[in-house]
């Protein structure tokens, strides 16, 4: 007589098995999703670092931020800070004698965070949509950083700058946000 598995014994290893396997997947998503909001954190730390020797070197301005389309550009006048893209020979943002991106900073600029380089986009923080020309900054879920100046506004809660990332859901004024305020 030959001794085989049973159809319940064949069901319970498979069971153990898919149950098994979805703690892993389980696991893995949650450290994948800590591990995405620790970096984004890191991010936001340096951009603040970065930005505020930026306003050092550019004589305490930081380009205004107003108008409809401060959202959709905040990325980029985050790159165009912090890379020296685009900036003019005056090395301020958001002035008259501001240029056109290139992907290489201006003659003269200072790059104060090389990893900023739409040619060399290892840490992707940054989205050129498939060309050399960056669009904008991103945070580890691909959306844009926000970037707002608060200068003189004395109903923020930052009267500096605001620099902030949607968080993992992509939606602003959220729990996940994650902010400098």
């Amino acid at each position: 007589m030959s001794r085989g598995f049973t159809l319940v014994e064949l069901l319970t290893v498979v069971t153990i098995i898919l149950i098994l396997s979805g703690l892993v997947i389980g696991v893995t998503s949650f450290v994948q999703r800590k591990a995405a909001v620790d970096k984004a954190r890191v991010q936001l730390r340096q951009f603040e670092l970065k930005i505020e020797d930026y306003k050092r070197d550019a004589g305490g301005l930081l380009p205004a931020t107003t108008g409809e389309d401060v959202e959709a550009r905040s990325g980029l006048i985050i790159y165009r800070m912090l890379y020296g893209d685009g900036i003019g020979a005056d090395g301020v943002v958001g002035t008259e004698d501001d240029g056109a991106l290139d992907g290489r900073p201006d003659a003269g600029a200072t790059v104060y965070l090389e990893d900023l380089d739409p040619n060399n986009n290892r840490q992707q923080m940054i989205d050129t949509k498939g060309g050399n020309v960056p669009v904008e900054v991103v945070d580890p879920w691909g959306n844009p950083w926000r970037f707002r100046n608060q200068k003189g506004d004395p109903d923020q809660e930052n009267p500096d700058f605001d620099l902030w990332s949607h968080g993992p859901d992509g939606k602003n004024g959220t729990a996940d946000d994650i902010k400098n305020w």
